[in-house]
């Protein structure tokens, strides 16, 4: 096995650990620091394979998701945060203690399902980037569950933005990437999508004194 390979594994291992921390964690700044560092992993997958595979566009894929995911977003989101005031603790359906349990159960879900695939049940020979898919599928689902399971516009938000990893993800594993002018457009469309997301999570705050979403239920025609 190659550096480039071992390299890419323990970003995988990362990106997985960070997607579960953000699954699990209470605390907004804490949330956002979880989501940089996977997004930081998922940059430094991009960088790997770029080496191991010889894909030279992926390294700058990979720089744009480090500065963008990691950098302008978790700012964004922070700034529009402290301007409307936002509590730093967030809302759950779960403990946090639960939250490591199910976010364990939703990611193992995602990657059976990923493997009972025709794409693994054709009997592919595995690589790298096919190792990645179930991963990829599996935190598109750890998305989704947050996005259903947290109660605060802001979790909402980032649960998104995880699904959006795992998508990316996706991208490397059964693509091998896309051409860098859609990378870059889908990197503007995530940046622009969290500014209106925040702005929303602020409007909300301003109109009802929380971002919890359990009183949107209360708004009618």
């Amino acid at each position: 096995m190659t550096n480039a390979s071992l390299f890419s594994m323990l970003m995988i291992g990362l990106f997985v650990a960070g997607t579960l921390s953000c699954f699990s964690t209470m605390r907004l700044q804490s949330l956002l620091r979880s989501y940089a560092f996977s997004s930081a992993a998922l940059g430094g997958l991009a960088l790997g394979l770029a080496v191991e595979e010889s894909a030279i566009h992926l390294i700058t894929v990979a720089g744009a998701v480090i500065v963008v995911k990691s950098f302008l977003v978790p700012s964004v989101i922070s700034r529009m945060a402290e301007r409307s005031h936002a509590s730093k603790r967030l809302a759950s359906s779960l403990r946090p203690s639960a939250s490591w349990f199910v976010g364990g159960a939703v990611f193992a879900v995602g990657i059976y399902l990923a493997l009972r695939s025709p794409l693994f049940v054709g009997g592919l020979e595995p690589t790298q980037m096919t190792a990645l898919l179930p991963i990829s599928v599996g935190v598109v689902f750890m998305g989704f569950a947050m996005m259903i399971l947290r109660k605060d516009v802001l979790s909402q938000l980032l649960g998104f933005l995880v699904l959006e990893n795992g998508i990316a993800a996706f991208s490397l594993s059964a693509l091998g990437g896309i051409p860098v002018a859609i990378e870059f457009g889908v990197y503007s469309a995530v940046l622009i999508g969290a500014i209106l997301m925040a702005t929303l999570s602020g409007r909300v705050q301003q109109l009802f004194g929380t971002h919890d979403t359990s009183r949107l239920s209360e708004l009618t025609d």
